[in-house]
Formats: C-alpha cells, structure tokens, sequence
C-alpha cells in the first residue's frame, strides 16, 4: 500500500506555513514560529502517514510527533485510556455479577 492514507494533508499543512511566513514583510515573529510548528506538524502528519500506508515501519513517526507534543500530553492521553479502561472494566464486572 502506498501513501494517501491522510490524503496528503502534512502538504496543505505545509503550504499554510508558507503562507503565514509570507503574509506581510516583515513578518510578526508569532506568525515566524507558528509557521515553524505548523512545519513541525505537517512532517509529524507525513511520518504518520507513510507508517499507516505502509511506506514507513511502525514507530518511525515518533521523533516527528515528539516534537509537537509534550511529554504531559502523552501522559494525559494515557491517563484517559487507563481511566476509559477501567470504566468499561468495572462496568463488565457489574454486569457479570448481576
């Protein structure tokens, strides 16, 4: 399988980074490093999109997706999916006491 699993978003990401940076001369530095993080995502969404279509291995879109998330959103995210899984847990351990 190749590419397009995203429908190549990571390249309208891209292009509205150019368009930030571009917008006025001299550009406002809020807009320099939005355009920045914008790049940083769209390589995220790019790595992410060629592991899911088979282009990448699994795990080689990590060191992209480090770089525009966080060590505590990480955390947070995992803390959800153990609190969503204990949740559904608890209730099949209800209902099968019932």
């Amino acid at each position: 399988m190749s590419g397009g699993s995203l429908d190549y978003f990571y390249s309208r990401v891209r292009d509205i980074a150019e368009t930030i940076s571009a917008y006025q001369s001299p550009a406002l530095p809020e807009h320099i490093a939005f355009a920045k993080h914008l790049n940083l995502v769209a390589d995220a969404l790019h790595d992410l999109e060629w592991v899911w279509s088979g282009d990448k291995g699994p795990g080689d879109e990590m060191p992209a997706l480090r770089k525009v998330i966080s060590k505590a959103d990480v955390l947070d995210a995992a803390v959800g999916q153990a609190e969503t899984a204990a949740k559904n847990l608890n209730e099949a351990l209800e209902k099968a006491k019932a």
